[in-house]
């Protein structure tokens, strides 16, 4: 019998076949590149969710302990773009802030933004030291009424400025003054109810081009628009002092024309006037008489 010859089948590589694709952090963040994800299709794209530090995207150091969830709405090309759906804080920062002997006060509650987007807020309270159970309920009711009466009051957007930024911990801790000083307020984590709510509209083809090229490309885009504005008030200057000049010629012609008006009217009026005859008995002598005499 002939041996049967076995052919071993080359694993075909998968990852051969798949294309990265950029992800675009929404309107909020101006379409920043902030990661990129492969795919072999892009219908595989939609529904993905990726955690990125705000420091990536903004650059700022200081925002380093904010982890962001962005979910993959809509693929144009090679970009995805993306809607917020959440943030919290990094692990490690949270183990820093609790210490012993210090009290952390936790809550958590419900919220409706100016643009009408449910969010679940999970405020945290650090306080120096041990404290009532009385005193901690009355730290939650102050931290959920003046946090609800704020986010109330902004949209998604100036909300989520707000807690980067800071502010919302600050003006927290100033109510929370006269219950007992607070070491530090954060929002420990924050989620939005209903992503599906988020209508992100991504940017046209123009501004995705200005987004890709980069701030450098940006920043010579405007050197020349500012180079061709100059251009055009350098040369509409030129063109209103050929007119100033044009318009100064003709009035110096303009006063020509008069100052010697007055004397060809003089001139024409000696030539149209009478010679006068003289009178008495001299009578005017000619020439030839002169010379006669002589």
């Amino acid at each position: 019998m002939a041996k049967r010859v076995s052919v071993a089948r080359k694993a075909k590589d998968r990852w051969k076949s798949k294309v990265w694709y950029s992800l675009h952090a929404p309107a909020m963040f101006d379409y920043a590149v902030m990661a990129q994800t492969p795919a072999g299709d892009p219908a595989q794209i939609p529904g993905r969710v990726a955690e990125v530090p705000l420091q990536t995207i903004t650059g700022n150091f200081a925002q380093k302990n904010f982890m962001l969830r962005f979910q993959v709405s809509e693929v144009r090309g090679f970009n995805a773009f993306t809607r917020y759906i959440g943030h919290k804080l990094t692990s490690d920062y949270l183990r820093a802030l609790t210490r012993r002997k210090h009290t952390r006060v936790d809550a958590i509650f419900e919220c409706i933004t100016s643009d009408d987007i449910r969010i679940r807020v999970k405020p945290l309270v650090i306080l120096d030291r041990r404290i009532q159970t009385s005193q901690e309920r009355e730290i939650r009711s102050i931290v959920m009424q003046r946090t609800r009466a704020m986010l109330g009051e902004l949209s998604l957007a100036e909300g989520l400025r707000l807690i980067f930024s800071g502010d919302l911990g600050r003006e927290l801790a100033k109510h929370l003054r006269i219950i007992y000083p607070t070491k530090r307020v954060e929002v420990g984590k924050l989620d939005v109810l209903d992503p599906a709510q988020l209508m992100e509209v991504p940017p046209t083809e123009e501004e995705l081009e200005r987004i890709l090229a980069g701030p450098e490309e940006e920043e010579e885009f405007e050197d020349d628009e500012g180079e061709d504005d100059e251009a055009g008030d350098d040369k509409g200057e030129d063109d209103e002092a050929e007119e100033g000049d044009s318009a100064d010629e003709a009035d110096t012609e303009a006063e020509a024309v008069k100052a010697a008006e007055p004397t060809a009217d003089a001139s024409s009026d000696a030539d149209e006037s009478p010679a006068e005859i003289p009178t008495g008995d001299a009578a005017p002598t000619t020439k030839k008489e002169s010379d006669a005499g002589d």
